[in-house]
């Protein structure tokens, strides 16, 4: 959590922001056809910019599972080859 050193925070009335976790949940992977349906639209984007499927990954996963964790968010890193950071922003 960050603070700006001249705004008030607590009991002056403003809002404090919280940072909310996803819950952790249960080992994730994408089905063979979800995964080859992601590996189809990845392959849309130069390697560069393969982040770019970033949105439609977290589709599939709700899909797949009916809700986002941390788990699944890893997952979706490791298959797009970037940083779970980059996920969840």
């Amino acid at each position: 959590m960050s603070f700006h050193p001249l705004m008030p925070y607590g009991t002056e009335g403003w809002h404090r922001s919280d940072r909310v976790l996803l819950e952790k949940g249960e080992p994730f992977a994408f089905t063979r056809e979800r995964a080859a349906q992601l590996e189809d639209l990845c392959s849309k984007y130069p390697p560069e910019r393969r982040k770019s499927a970033v949105l439609a990954a977290l589709y599939l996963v709700q899909d797949q599972q009916g809700y986002l964790t941390a788990s699944a968010l890893r997952h979706v890193a490791e298959f797009l080859r970037i940083t779970p950071a980059e996920v969840e922003d």
